[in-house]
């Protein structure tokens, strides 16, 4: 019985032993709590640099995509040359026909006229009534004939177009322009709501009073 009752004892007195070791698990516990909370706080650094470096991409393709959309596939620079031959187009439409405000509607509301001698019309308006008058009393019957579109077209910002043309007014019976008849025309559009828009034009007759260069 003494055996008996010792070897119970020191059984139970290994179980305290054995379960003394499981006090232990909650200090290794202890221990990792902060390597836990360490390894979260890294993922979420981590995490939050990349939604912030993503964010930033997202920006920066934004700001690419603005750009394309004014100098890139479908912008404005890429469709002026055809929007402003038709423009020229028209302008020699109205004047074949002698239309007056026909003429005048190819350019912007506030658009400025410089004819060959000169005068300065201001205004689509103004236009309208003197390109009216010149059609009914000076130039009538007469065509107007572009020789070259363009010249030269450059784009000093994505929403602006400078185009040079040449060309003459040819008189009635006259199948093309005379050595004499002819100018050089630049003009001045921009892009807006309606698209390109001529706001400016300037004529001179090509005199040729200098001698040309030297090559």
């Amino acid at each position: 019985m003494t055996s008996h009752v010792s070897a119970s004892h020191l059984s139970a007195s290994r179980r305290p032993a054995s379960s003394s070791a499981r006090p232990h698990t909650p200090r290794r516990s202890g221990r990792r709590r902060p390597l836990a909370l360490a390894a979260a706080l890294l993922f979420t650094l981590v995490m939050g640099a990349n939604a912030a470096t993503a964010t930033a991409t997202s920006t920066t393709s934004g700001a690419v995509d603005g750009h394309r959309a004014v100098t890139g596939s479908g912008s404005p620079t890429e469709s002026a040359l055809p929007q402003l031959k038709r423009l020229i187009e028209r302008q020699a439409d109205a004047w074949n026909r002698g239309d007056g405000t026909a003429f005048a509607n190819t350019y912007a509301e506030d658009a400025e006229f410089i004819t060959f001698d000169g005068t300065h019309l201001r205004g689509r308006p103004e236009m309208a009534r003197n390109f009216q008058l010149y059609f009914d009393h000076y130039t009538k019957g007469t065509r107007l004939v572009f020789t070259k579109v363009p010249v030269t077209l450059r784009h000093p910002t994505p929403r602006t177009a400078v185009m040079i043309t040449t060309g003459c007014i040819a008189n009635p019976g006259e199948p093309e322009c005379r050595p004499d008849s002819h100018s050089i025309q630049t003009y001045v559009a921009s892009y807006g709501k309606r698209g390109w828009e001529l706001v400016s034009f300037q004529n001179t007759r090509v005199q040729g009073l200098l001698p040309p260069p030297r090559a």
